[in-house]
């Protein structure tokens, strides 16, 4: 069976955005608990997940956003009752079938899910202040990734973490023996009024868990948390030398608006900067 006979066009987008969901490890979880018990409230699902309550309600947002999650009985949290979406499951479980993938049901589906390597994806908090500073001292020595040039301590880290505002969270990515080995912040592009819409953003990965996918959960992250927030676009620089992270935003779906030339120097050398950007709404 062709995908096309499956699903019309004009249902393509309903398909990418459920999909795009249902790439962060930490929601199949989700998923797979309220497909075993019908539904939960967010309460329950706290004490049935290792996610921080602030996590839970933001992937529970996306879900929701998303159409896998319904709310079968309303209320205020954590009295609210989530379920899944009969429909959604029955959309997504036939279009993978024509796809020709293995999972022919939505049980075979989480199955595969579970095989994966999970990774949780958190709020950061103080005692996190060192792992952070470790992996940003990587980049920086890199010369891949920043124009900043003074490492950076643990107790420094701790002290930006506490100026943060709620508008400009830091998320860290842990393996599955809690280990640090990622994080992700997003940055004030400019303080006037005007640009309250507009956020910047950092991504940096462990040296030696790089091409994993860890960026790419991180940036997910980062996108998801922006829409909640109600940032209408994100923009970064970028070193144009840095391939393997001009491949990570052009899969998100960053567009490059510009470079300056020569924007900065790094070992005697000048550097230039590529411009990117990417509409939320």
């Amino acid at each position: 069976m062709k995908t096309e006979e499956l699903i019309p066009n004009a249902q393509e987008a309903r398909v990418l955005k459920m999909l795009r969901a249902l790439a962060n490890p930490a929601r199949f979880r989700i998923v797979l608990v309220l497909a075993e018990r019908k539904d939960c409230t967010s309460g329950q699902l706290a004490e049935l997940l290792p996610l921080a309550q602030s996590s839970l309600f933001d992937h529970l947002a996306a879900l929701r956003e998303a159409g896998v999650v319904q709310v079968s009985s309303d209320g205020p949290n954590p009295n609210r009752y989530y379920c899944l979406d009969p429909s959604a499951i029955d959309f997504l479980t036939a279009y993978l079938s024509g796809l020709g993938q293995q999972a022919r049901s939505w049980k075979e589906l989480v199955k595969v899910a579970q095989k994966e390597r999970t990774m949780e994806i958190r709020d950061a908090t103080r005692e996190d202040a060192a792992a952070i500073a470790h992996i940003y001292n990587q980049g920086i020595e890199d010369r891949s990734a920043t124009l900043e040039t003074q490492l950076r301590t643990a107790e420094e880290r701790a002290e930006w973490l506490a100026a943060r505002s709620s508008r400009h969270p830091v998320l860290v990515a842990l393996d599955q023996s809690g280990a640090v080995v990622g994080w992700a912040s997003l940055n004030s592009f400019n303080p006037r009024p005007a640009y309250d819409y507009v956020v910047d953003f950092s991504v940096y990965v462990a040296r030696e868990r790089r091409g994993q996918g860890i960026g790419d959960a991180l940036l997910g992250a980062l996108e998801e948390r922006a829409r909640l927030l109600g940032y209408h676009k994100m923009v970064l620089a970028a070193f144009p030398g840095n391939a393997p992270g001009m491949r990570l935003y052009e899969r998100h779906e960053f567009q490059m608006v510009g470079i300056y030339h020569e924007q900065g120097m790094l070992d005697n050398k000048w550097v230039d900067v590529v411009l990117m950007e990417k509409l939320l709404h």
